[in-house]
């Protein structure tokens, strides 16, 4: 090497301008080998080494220590020979741009020329600093200075683009851009290169048209199972956030100038970490949404140490593609953040308050809309709430088939109770749960109204109702054989002796079976009605008790009681038939010609008229077979249509099929005045939806007008347990206010079925175990056995939107079907619900015959979060009905991809 070398200051990160020399690492004249790491310097971000891959003595002129050069500046040299090494130091002062006078225009001669206006000079003003895009003339310095502009936002006019006075003054385009510079008295220091780097940082978004929007999040789980994980709260909310951003990518674009957008399919999260003496700095978690819980934990622990001593290297700081500020852990209540350059949206996360955790995001509006940022922030809120489906994942699409890790620790048992956990209710809410706990160990007592498990399903609900409608399918199937040739059919005769005697054999059976297993399983089954005497202690009251399974008991009063200690309690009492207040019902119904879906099975025969009070499922159902039975059948209902919790369309098809049946009427939007009667001759006074009145004589009235919980029995208020609107309050993991104490089924209002009961038991048992399970509605299902059946699992298109959900649906009638037009089973329709972002099927809905069976894979579908890419590959058998949802999510599929290239 004859000639020096020049170590320059090296440019660390994209947004680096400047550096600090913080240290020498080597001295002058020491000789430097290839490799050898000779100083220390500050970037906007960190403290990184200078390597010089050169040999040679060290030499000045050296920049001094806490000197500042720009990027590629000189900061010190390497000589050949020991006698070329120079001691001095570097100036270090910034080195102006020459500064020049503002050059002659040429004008014609007579040229008019505009009064120029330049405001007074205040005295002693100081020059504005020279910009870096061009240069200034003296006097347009002074006077940009004296009024508080700023010239980098000022174009120039002067020959070679120079700023001249009057590009200062111009009401034209350069106004616009310039920002006021607020003279203040006093001397501040200089700001180091990371205070810097921030403020122009914030400077630069302040120029994004950004709007903010709020969403409260109950952390609470997600908090339980990090700690349970060992992993860190702040990794895995940006762990949720990532894979929010997956099913919601435009949050992951970025504006680019000119009028075009970045879409980044990988997600970097920068988090936000306060550092002595160093302010924020946000190191990045790289592809965060296809990394584990544990991996992303590790890389962070190693990023904030070395982050809090300056170590980070630049590709672990910069080019974040989304940032989360927590200032929740600093106990700010509420705040919103501004995003950073290279990104187009910010999460601000404050502390958690009453109505949860405030989560705001800030967002650029050139890039992501109102709409996107609610669909965004509802899906973060259920990825935090609902953390079992994720936090214990392998990564990928960010799920888990079975949850393994609880976000609530085991329910504490350690002290002298006569059983671990209560089970008040032995319907499938209540044995399902008792199963589960003792099938883990559990010392569990099932407490029950009846000598038979089974509660309102078996008895009185799901099973009898099904035994009927299997008699009325037979009826109604056999009008159809002679169309395939079957002849001699029909008409049928139904044995109502028969019939009943079957139903009660069945139930029977049932009912015998269930206990068996239960006792077997080592279940503590005890009869008597239950109460609660303090929040550990239950009596069990036996006067009331009976031997027939198929009535509902009361308890006794003032009679003798069993008192029973438990760590634990879970209710599952169900819910008995709601009377409404209409003159006559209750007398009506003391007196046998109102029946209820507790009384309907006391028939003795089939009535010639009846009338239904009650559009839901009950009362469709209950119609229909009566209907099929040969009975004059009107079916009232209050509401302007049938079947509230199924798909609109579907309830306003299945209203039509109902009233084609020729002894069916529906009337939708009545009201009923009045009950009147004795068995076999009772009448009913009602307004029809023009408000004309009504009077009909019918043999009796079936009052299906809904269940309420009976709260009143339990004592609830000895054990502390809160309710709202008539049922007991829990949250998703069945939790009441108390946190030992545990409510499932009807007696917490929402879907009254028997499998959400169940599904409800099943929570509640594994959150007692210490294990991770959540009810969620959005993925319940439910069937109405009707002919065609309706059935829904998951959202309509009409609940997607409410949840701010961009979704689309794909319907196909059953008539386009060759199964349906073999067996002429061609009534009805399917439809297929799922987000246009990321194909995820969300809902399935069914007007069909044998949607009981269908509705399995559509089941799996929804939760198993399937797409439609999934469902479209799929093989499914021909000729079998199936092959309707390979078909409709090749339909939508093709049109979702038509709207993407408009």
């Amino acid at each position: 090497m004859t000639e020096s070398y020049v170590i320059k200051m090296p440019q660390l990160s994209d947004t680096m301008t400047e550096g600090v020399l913080v240290s020498w690492e080597k001295e002058i004249g020491e000789f430097i080998e290839r490799g050898t790491v000779v100083a220390t310097v500050e970037t906007d971000k960190a403290i990184m080494d200078v390597e010089v891959f050169r040999e040679g003595y060290l030499s000045g002129p050296q920049l001094p220590v806490d000197g500042v050069v720009a990027v590629g500046e000189p900061i010190a040299y390497l000589v050949a020979e020991a006698e070329q090494v120079v001691s001095t130091e570097a100036d270090s002062s910034p080195k102006p741009a020459p500064e020049v006078d503002e050059p002659p225009k040429f004008e014609p001669a007579g040229a008019s020329k505009p009064k120029t206006r330049i405001p007074a000079m205040p005295e002693g003003a100081t020059p504005a600093p020279h910009p870096s895009h061009t240069r200034a003339t003296p006097y347009a310095r002074q006077l940009a200075g004296a009024h508080g502009i700023d010239l980098a936002g000022v174009k120039g006019s002067g020959s070679a683009d120079v700023i001249v006075a009057a590009d200062v003054v111009s009401g034209e385009g350069a106004k616009g851009m310039t920002r006021r510079i607020f003279k203040l008295p006093g001397a501040g220091r200089p700001m180091d290169s990371m205070e810097k780097a921030i403020a122009h940082n914030m400077e630069y978004s302040l120029s994004m048209p950004l709007f903010r929007a709020t969403v409260h999040v109950d952390p609470s789980r997600l908090v339980a199972a990090a700690k349970k994980q060992g992993s860190s709260v702040t990794v895995a909310l940006a762990k949720a956030t990532a894979l929010a951003i997956e099913e919601h990518p435009k949050i992951n674009s970025v504006y680019q100038h000119e009028d075009r957008i970045l879409e980044r399919e990988q997600i970097d999260v920068g988090l936000a970490v306060a550092t002595e003496g160093m302010g924020l700095v946000v190191p990045v978690l790289r592809d965060t949404s296809h990394r584990d819980i544990a991996d992303l934990s590790a890389a962070w622990i190693d990023l904030v140490e070395r982050a809090r001593i300056k170590r980070l290297k630049p590709e672990e700081y910069s080019n974040p593609t989304f940032v989360i500020s927590n200032m929740g852990m600093l106990g700010v209540a509420y705040f919103d953040a501004i995003p950073s350059p290279g990104t187009s949206a910010i999460l601000a996360i404050a502390t958690t308050g009453p109505q949860g955790m405030p989560v705001t995001i800030t967002a650029d509006h050139r890039i992501v809309n109102g709409a996107d940022a609610a669909r965004f922030l509802n899906t973060f809120k259920e990825r935090v709430e609902h953390p079992e489906t994720w936090i214990s994942g392998s990564g990928g699409d960010g799920t888990v088939p079975t949850p393994k890790k609880s976000p609530k620790a085991p329910l504490p048992l350690e002290g002298d109770w006569d059983y671990d956990v209560v089970v008040i209710g032995a319907g499938p809410g209540g044995e399902d749960c008792a199963r589960e706990l003792v099938e883990h160990g559990l010392k569990v007592a099932l407490i029950n109204d009846s000598p038979l498990p089974g509660g309102e399903c078996l008895w009185r609900g799901c099973i009898p109702s099904k035994t009927w409608r299997a008699a009325a399918d037979r009826i109604r199937d056999r009008v159809h054989d002679a169309r395939l040739g079957v002849e001699g059919t029909a008409p049928t005769a139904l044995s109502w002796k028969t019939l009943e005697a079957t139903r009660r054999q069945l139930l029977q059976s049932r009912g015998e079976m269930a206990l068996k297993a239960d006792k077997g399983m080592k279940i503590k089954f005890i009869q008597g009605h239950a109460r609660f005497a303090d929040e550990h202690h239950v009596e069990v009251v036996t006067a009331g008790n009976s031997d027939d399974p198929f009535s509902r008991t009361q308890p006794g009063s003032n009679s003798p009681s069993q008192k029973i200690s438990f760590a634990g309690a879970v209710i599952a009492t169900g819910a008995p038939p709601f009377i409404p207040p209409i003159p006559g019902a209750q007398e009506g119904l003391r007196e046998g010609g109102v029946l209820t879906s507790d009384t309907v099975w006391g028939l003795e025969q089939i009535p010639k008229r009846l009338a239904v009070i009650g559009g839901g499922a009950i009362g469709v159902e209950m119609a229909q077979i009566f209907q099929d039975f040969g009975s004059e059948v009107l079916l009232l209902e209050a509401q302007d249509r049938l079947l509230a919790e199924v798909e609109p369309e579907v309830g306003k098809l299945l209203a039509g099929v109902l009233n084609a049946d020729p002894r069916l009427t529906v009337q939708t939007s009545t009201k009923v005045q009045a009950i009147s009667g004795q068995p076999g001759a009772m009448e009913v006074s009602f307004d029809d939806g023009e408000g004309a009145s009504h009077r009909l004589e019918v043999d009796h009235v079936i009052m299906a007008t809904g269940k309420r919980p009976h709260l009143e029995p339990l004592a609830l208020d000895q054990a502390g347990v809160a309710t709202e609107n008539g049922a007991i309050r829990v949250d998703a993991q069945c939790t009441t206010s108390k946190p030992h104490i545990f409510a499932v089924g009807d007696v917490i209002g929402g879907l009254m079925l028997a499998h959400t009961a169940a599904q409800q038991g099943r929570v509640a048992a594994a959150t007692i175990l210490g294990e991770a399970h959540a009810y969620e509605l959005e993925k319940d299902c439910g069937v109405i056995f009707t002919r065609p059946q309706a059935a829904f699992v998951g959202l309509s298109l009409v609940q997607a939107k409410e949840r701010g959900i961009d979704a689309a649906e794909v319907k196909m009638p059953i008539r386009i079907d060759a199964k349906a037009m073999i067996s002429n089973e061609t009534e009805g329709l399917i439809k297929i619900v799922a987000d246009k972002d990321s194909h995820r099927i969300i809902g399935v809905h069914f007007l069909a015959d044998h949607a009981d069976t269908l509705i399995g894979e559509a089941v799996m579908m929804v939760a198993g979060n399937m797409t439609l890419e999934q469902v479209a590959r799929a093989i499914h058998p021909h000729p079998t009905q199936t092959e309707m949802f390979g078909e409709m999510a090749r339909r939508l599929l093709s049109r979702l991809r038509r709207t993407q290239r408009r």
